[in-house]
């Protein structure tokens, strides 16, 4: 509230200072024209003395104009035009161009300026006024705020009052229910003991169950490798090999058989193939019956080619069903330290199988282990103690699938046994090429002096007459 009075009598001062300042100026100017004038008609009535030679009506007419122009009717013309030369520079100052300044364009200016000094005086006059209202009205507002800061305190020792009251009632109130609780707490105490007792006897009936589970757990798994699917279990059988490195095998259409799937081929008198070293491998490039498709040779050995009557297996595929795999870890396929974990799942769904689960490289568990589960293909477990995420993802999925009887198998394995070799990948073209995925080998020519690729020698396509089935 002081800064406001303070602020308003310095606005007050301010204004009349400016009105003092102003007064003096124009007193100044008034009394400065007044002593001007008398000497100039002092001079004027000396000059009219010493021309009286001439006319009359010149001399009225001469006298007439300098009585209008503010001088004497004796003044001559040399001092009127000097003093009124004087009078322009020191009065018409404010006028901009020279040649426009006169007596009366002096007499505009003046008037010009007094206008707007009356005016600019009005507003102050006005900003004063108008300050003064809010004086009066913050004057007024602090009153009330007073008055009202005086009731609030009143009515907060009021309330005060009232709180020590309900506050001696609630600390009655509350070492009532205190007693309650405690007898509560009691009854409690001994009804937990009763049901810690009767949870020790369901503990040790639910551990004979879980035994009993492992037990039956075990026998699943023993029993699921004389299911179809196993890779004890031949899925079918060459038919027919031709010179080209193409071959013809015993499924097709019926067998719900795709393009693309990929078989490991051996011998034909293996009967334990997982125990058996792998032939080579093929993949199917055409369907030709219900029961006859094309495939090519993908891997074999000069010393033990592939013929007729090999057995032929897949990890993925199986005559009329869909096997289900979960996969976890860093599943590395070519060997260059990456996660394929993607290429994995593409080549599960092409060799008609589902992914029920699999780890992502965020250690994420996207989907579920169940039973119906075939097999957990586990990858490589992560060592750095960035990735403990991912090692947490490997050690739930491989114990859930424990859990549930699901089999597990590595990635070599089940690389082997699906017939995938990783060197047959893909490379980008265009722009994106890179000359190192185009590496020269040796065999792929005759001789090192001579720059001819070997192929093996092609003969004209004949589809076998028959195949059993």
């Amino acid at each position: 509230m002081a800064a406001r009075q303070d602020q308003t009598l310095q606005i007050f001062l301010i204004v009349f200072i400016f009105l003092f300042l102003v007064s003096a100026v124009v007193a100044y100017l008034g009394w400065k024209g007044y002593s001007d004038a008398e000497q100039r008609a002092a001079q004027l009535q000396s000059s009219l003395n010493d021309k009286n030679t001439q006319t009359q009506n010149q001399q009225t007419e001469i006298e007439d104009q300098r009585e209008m122009m503010g001088f004497g009717r004796n003044d001559n013309p040399t001092a009127v035009k000097e003093a009124f030369e004087k009078d322009m520079t020191t009065r018409g100052a404010g006028i901009a161009e020279e040649e426009s300044r006169s007596y009366r364009k002096v007499l505009e200016t003046v008037y010009t300026e007094a206008q707007s000094t009356a005016a600019r005086l009005a507003d102050v006059t006005k900003k004063r006024d108008e300050l003064a209202q809010r004086l009066q009205a913050v004057e007024g507002e602090k009153e009330a705020q007073v008055a009202q800061a005086q009731a609030a305190m009143k009515k907060a020792e009021e309330d005060a009052a009232t709180q020590r009251n309900d506050f001696k009632q609630d600390r009655a109130e509350l070492e009532k229910t205190k007693q309650e609780l405690q007898k509560n707490l009691d009854e409690q105490r001994s009804s937990y003991v009763t049901q810690i007792g009767q949870k020790d006897t369901l503990i040790k009936e639910l551990e004979g169950k879980v035994a009993k589970l492992e037990h039956a757990v075990s026998n699943l798994i023993e029993q699921r490798k004389d299911e179809p699917g196993s890779f004890e279990i031949a899925d079918g059988r060459i038919s027919w090999v031709n010179q080209n490195g193409t071959v013809w095998i015993n499924l097709g259409t019926a067998d719900s058989l795709r393009r693309q799937v990929t078989f490991s081929v051996y011998d034909a008198d293996q009967h334990d193939a997982a125990k058996a070293e792998k032939k080579g491998s093929i993949e199917v490039t055409r369907l030709l019956g219900e029961h006859m498709a094309e495939a090519r040779i993908t891997d074999d050995t000069a010393t033990n080619p592939i013929i007729v009557g090999d057995q032929i297996y897949s990890q993925v595929w199986h005559r009329g069903k869909k096997l289900r795999f979960a996969l976890t870890g860093v599943i590395d396929l070519d060997g260059d330290g990456q996660s394929d974990m993607q290429l994995a799942r593409e080549l599960i769904e092409l060799n008609g199988g589902i992914v029920d689960a699999y780890l992502t490289d965020e250690g994420e568990v996207k989907g579920e282990i169940t039973a119906n589960t075939r097999y957990l293909v586990l990858g490589d477990v992560p060592e750095s103690v960035t990735q403990v995420k991912l090692q947490k993802g490997w050690n739930d999925m491989s114990q859930e699938a424990t859990s549930v009887g699901v089999e597990s198998i590595s990635v070599p394995e089940f690389l082997a046994q699906m017939g995938y070799k990783p060197q047959d990948r893909t490379v980008p073209l265009g722009e994106g090429a890179s000359a190192r995925d185009f590496p020269a080998r040796p065999e792929d020519f005759a001789s090192p002096s001579i720059a001819a690729p070997r192929f093996r020698p092609r003969t004209p396509y004949r589809p076998p007459a028959a195949s059993p089935k």
